[in-house]
């Protein structure tokens, strides 16, 4: 199983044999990673989302402990095992500008199903692209998605099209909705 929560919701690119629509708790959906390669130059980077764990977030002091868990809403992707070491070298590649493996689990949004492990790529906190003024400053962030581009594409149109994503599945992210009345 791979659990995405940005592109991956509208954009795979890669062979599944299943997917579902499933929460993570205790990870957050951040547009705090900057993208030289995607959606901006090295010039002009844009922002795109990462997950960050509420422990690191704690460690870094960028969230207060003992605040409710934070909860990331994505899409899990079932990969034959065929298909397993092409998506994950094409992945690696994809999400080479500071992003990293972890495992986590998955709670279907589909009532009584059970939780999957999935492999989620996330920027840690201390990449060299991570920034957390974005964190600390939304209206820096929404400026910076509405005016850059990279070989992808508009930043915008990578955040509008997650805002989309998750209406239509039905889930809010605080964040992106403060990042969408921005723009």
């Amino acid at each position: 199983w791979i659990f995405g929560y940005g592109s991956l919701c509208w954009r795979p690119d890669f062979p599944h044999e299943e997917t579902l629509v499933g929460r993570c708790s205790g990870w957050g959906r951040y547009f705090a990673q900057r993208s030289c390669d995607h959606r901006g130059t090295p010039s002009s980077p844009g922002l795109v989302a990462t997950m960050i764990s509420d422990a690191q977030l704690e460690a870094k002091g960028l969230r207060e402990p003992g605040e409710p868990p934070s909860t990331t809403c994505g899409l899990c992707y079932r990969v034959g095992a065929d298909d397993v070491p092409r998506v994950l070298a094409n992945l690696d590649f994809r999400e080479k500008g500071g992003y990293t493996r972890e495992v986590v689990q998955v709670q279907p949004a589909r009532p009584g199903a059970p939780p999957v492990r999935a492999l989620v790529y996330s920027a840690t906190c201390d990449n060299p692209l991570f920034s957390p003024v974005m964190l600390a400053d939304p209206a820096a962030a929404a400026l910076t998605i509405a005016s850059a581009h990279g070989p992808s594409g508009a930043n915008r149109d990578y955040l509008e099209s997650l805002a989309a994503w998750l209406r239509e599945v039905g889930e809010e992210d605080a964040h992106v909705a403060a990042l969408m009345r921005l723009l």
